[in-house]
């Protein structure tokens, strides 16, 4: 029996305005075309290669990429196809994957099927990048309207013009499962400067949850995005790694929990492959992005049995970025801010890394009690109308800046990390 927790008691809430009719926004970019949301992802070298992707409604159609380099010249390819049938929708999403790009060039993509074209331009930074400023955002799940979440994103864009890459941290839809929701945010994804830039994706807990509210393997957040392989042949795509200038970002999964009846081992395989990922780093700094934060504050952990203290994905994950000598650890889940500055052995101690929780980008909020032991900075969570917020990191070989923003410009904290 599962424990009625607020985020059930909120999933009930959503199914009922469905079931009513009332949660059917439609996106304006969710018109009947056929190439939809175009969009750039990361890659393991941002330098010399890009993954694009997009989808279109039904079955495999004649489609085709065509790259034109800086010189002039046109290269034509041929997508990957794949084909997934659920929440009563037929959905193909196509790949194209470019290597040996040239470092510090800027490309022209075309995307064409049937009499549609779409262009997508392709940036990429020089191969002895040694500074950037990268936007990150978190729990873009809405309701019965994304709209909130495009007003948060396009407001951050426009201070953020130059962002190197976006990335979401888990939580990008209410639904796993729903056509709606993943129209929704590919919609707000791609009708901004956001698809002019590479998308880092992060599995959440939500991304694991079926049609009826139970947990669910995550196939169209699967389908959806081709991110750098991991060399598993049991969880590809559930967690990877990639470089950008002179930081190395390791993606986790934390969904054990939502996973592990339905596909086990996940946890196992993670903590060997974090191990020799991050040993095999070679960059001054090593980030951890990842989506259940390491403290449970008021929700229940299955692992201890209780609330508050220590959660169960930070008993699975802490010792290790200790040992590993993680710098920085970027969270999201609770829907608010909160820095717990540096922890080791599970507490706090200059010699671990640093610990920053945010978010939401959407408009779902709770209210999170605080942790006297861990909490440093905390949002005033007293304003409803001031919750939504996002962050930034610039990276420069000999200092991290992370600075945390209210939706209106307004600083949160900011921390600054040297080596």
């Amino acid at each position: 029996m599962q424990t009625m927790t607020r985020r059930n008691f909120i999933k009930l809430c959503t199914s009922a305005l469905v079931a009513l009719g009332l949660g059917r926004f439609v996106p304006a970019a969710a018109a009947s075309v056929r190439i939809k949301y175009p969009r750039q992802i990361i890659t393991k070298n941002s330098a010399t290669s890009r993954t694009i992707m997009w989808q279109g409604d039904g079955a495999r159609e004649d489609a085709a990429f065509l790259l034109k380099a800086p010189d002039g010249s046109e290269t034509s390819f041929a997508p990957e196809a794949n084909t997934l049938l659920q929440d009563d929708t037929t959905t193909t999403f196509y790949t194209v994957h470019l290597e040996k790009l040239q470092p510090a060039a800027a490309y022209q993509g075309t995307i064409t099927m049937a009499d549609e074209a779409a262009s997508l331009p392709i940036v990429t930074p020089p191969a002895d990048l040694n500074s950037f400023t990268a936007l990150f955002i978190d729990d873009s799940q809405c309701g019965e309207s994304y709209e909130p979440f495009a007003n948060l994103l396009g407001r951050a864009l426009r201070r953020q013009p130059d962002a190197a890459f976006l990335a979401d941290i888990g939580d990008l839809t209410d639904n796993g499962q729903s056509s709606w929701h993943w129209d929704s945010f590919l919609s707000v994804l791609t009708d901004s400067r956001a698809k002019n830039m590479p998308f880092v994706p992060v599995m959440g807990n939500h991304e694991c949850y079926g049609l009826d509210w139970q947990f669910a393997l995550p196939r169209r957040y699967l389908a959806s995005f081709s991110v750098p392989d991991n060399g598993s042949r049991n969880f590809p795509g559930y967690y990877y790694s990639f470089d950008y200038g002179p930081a190395h970002f390791i993606v986790l999964n934390t969904q054990i929990t939502e996973l592990d009846d339905l596909k086990p081992g996940l946890l196992q395989e993670e903590l060997l492959w974090l191990k020799h990922d991050a040993a095999s780093s070679k960059k001054p700094w090593n980030i951890v992005l990842m989506h259940k934060d390491v403290i449970a504050y008021d929700e229940y952990q299955p692992g201890t049995g209780h609330a508050g203290g220590i959660s169960d994905v930070g008993h699975d994950f802490m010792k290790t970025f200790d040992a590993l000598g993680i710098d920085l650890v970027l969270t999201g889940h609770m829907h608010t801010y909160r820095n717990r500055d540096h922890i080791y052995n599970e507490q706090p101690d200059r010699r671990g890394p640093v610990y920053l929780m945010f978010g939401p980008a959407g408009n779902e909020r709770y209210t999170v009690p605080p942790d006297t032991t861990f909490d440093k900075v905390s949002l005033d969570q007293s304003d409803p109308n001031r919750y939504r917020n996002y962050m930034t990191l610039t990276v420069t070989p000999a200092k991290l800046i992370a600075t945390c923003f209210l939706e209106d410009g307004s600083t949160i904290d900011r921390v600054t990390l040297t080596k």
